[in-house]
């Protein structure tokens, strides 16, 4: 039953790292990493399926740097930056 468990939340996990590929704000690589290590105590055929995978650069790069590029890490702060300064868009007339 934990195996069940374990395979489903990870493959939760991983749409949810997915979608913070496209979404500001919503972190992908503490996603994948969780999703990863799920896998690896539940299925390690599903674990190596992540890795092989489009998302297992993120996973892979972590290991990697132990972290962010620098370059990410301003894309990031870019993107947070525009998300906060961009004027709310209200309507005030209604």
């Amino acid at each position: 039953m934990k195996k069940y468990l374990d395979v489903g939340l990870g493959c939760l996990v991983v749409g949810l790292g997915a979608l913070g590929v496209v979404v500001p704000g919503l972190p992908t690589t503490p996603f994948l990493l969780l999703a990863s290590w799920l896998f690896y105590r539940s299925s390690p055929r599903l674990q190596q399926w992540l890795l092989a995978s489009w998302l297992g650069k993120y996973i892979r790069s972590y290991q990697r740097r132990g972290g962010m590029t620098a370059t990410q890490k301003a894309g990031a702060v870019g993107a947070l930056t525009v998300v906060l300064f961009v004027p709310n868009a209200k309507n005030d007339d209604i």
